[in-house]
């Protein structure tokens, strides 16, 4: 995701960015015509002899351009140099520094403004999946069918990947994550579907848990209790809010309610961001283009699991919730569709 917001391209080896003049996308043969296609930085196909060889370091020296490296030069890094790009560095006498926590982390800390439109899009896109989840969730489905009408429509939407893609039924909706098995949908299971497209750069990530046909009231119960959970954190979210707080209260919700601690965090940042962190103990304070999820959970090993997910977008008058779907649904009988 941060290649692809860096350089229009989700193909590269290496981005290099000189002091002075123009950065450079560095890209294996195989990568050439996809990169050049997609990118608004410069492409630098490495050739097929340095290919062989996995060294980029020519078309290094072809970036920094006629006036090559200065002696003993400073380079910040972020990644592990491969044995021929140290060699190369070493060659150089170069001072190396790690510039993931100092300068990289903080450019992707949070969405510029100018970048909301693209989250709101791709959010856009992951309640069409759910949409899509809800029209073909009931007994006697399979949980593979559900997933390739999610897919349909998530593709159609706009999507450029799927990612990760989650419909558990029954005793499988316990499993925090899982794929999109073949089981049949029985009466009365719970239906754990959490979506994960990509669209342009950026992700969403999206979780609704379904009651195919007529849920018992112990499945209700879980449900009720975890949209309780999220709505005690969603009330609780203004600029300057400790992350590790919110975590709490998230978890407090569910003990009030007689029900276990989750084994996750709270939630997780969303399209490459570095910050927040969602875990307890959890010393980050919201800020205005945080963006992050909320997903507290129940899981009954044995018996199903529900976890409800919300986008969050942090702003300067407040927050906005970016996931639009209903947070819990019953199904009764065929469709009905009741929302409490």
């Amino acid at each position: 995701k941060k290649m692809e917001r860096l350089t229009g391209s989700t193909s590269g080896a290496v981005l290099v960015i000189p002091a002075d003049g123009d950065p450079g996308l560095v890209v294996f043969p195989i990568d050439y015509t996809f990169a050049m296609d997609e990118s608004w930085v410069k492409v630098h196909q490495i050739s097929e002899a340095a290919y062989k060889r996995r060294d980029i370091t020519e078309s290094i020296d072809e970036i920094l351009g006629s006036g090559g490296v200065p002696e003993s030069p400073k380079l910040g890094i972020s990644g592990n140099l491969s044995p021929p790009q140290m060699e190369w560095a070493n060659g150089k006498k170069a001072e190396l520094t790690d510039i993931t926590v100092s300068i990289f982390n903080p450019m992707f800390q949070v969405l510029h403004p100018d970048e909301w439109p693209y989250q709101r899009k791709i959010t856009d896109i992951v309640d069409k999946g759910q949409e899509a989840a809800y029209e073909a969730i009931k007994p006697g489905v399979k949980t593979n069918e559900v997933a390739a009408a999610i897919t349909a429509a998530e593709l159609k939407a706009g999507a450029s990947g799927i990612g990760y893609l989650q419909v558990s039924t029954g005793r499988r909706s316990a499993y925090s994550h899982d794929s999109a098995e073949s089981v049949t949908i029985k009466e009365g299971d719970l239906v754990l579907v959490d979506l994960c497209p990509t669209a342009e750069g950026y992700g969403s990530d999206e979780t609704r848990t379904y009651i195919a046909g007529k849920g018992e009231t112990k499945a209700v119960n879980m449900v009720k209790a975890v949209n309780k959970s999220v709505e005690s954190v969603l009330d609780k979210i203004k600029l300057g809010a400790n992350t590790g707080d919110l975590d709490a209260i998230s978890r407090k919700s569910l003990a009030d309610d007689g029900y276990p601690s989750y084994p996750h965090t709270l939630g997780h940042t969303l399209s490459g961001c570095s910050q927040p962190g969602l875990r307890p103990g959890s010393t980050h304070i919201l800020a205005v283009g945080s963006v992050f999820t909320v997903e507290p959970g129940i899981y009954e090993l044995g018996y199903g699991g529900v976890r409800i997910e919300e986008n969050v977008l942090v702003t300067e008058d407040g927050y906005e919730i970016l996931t639009k779907r209903p947070r819990y649904y019953f199904f009764v009988e065929v469709h009905y569709l009741y929302i409490t």
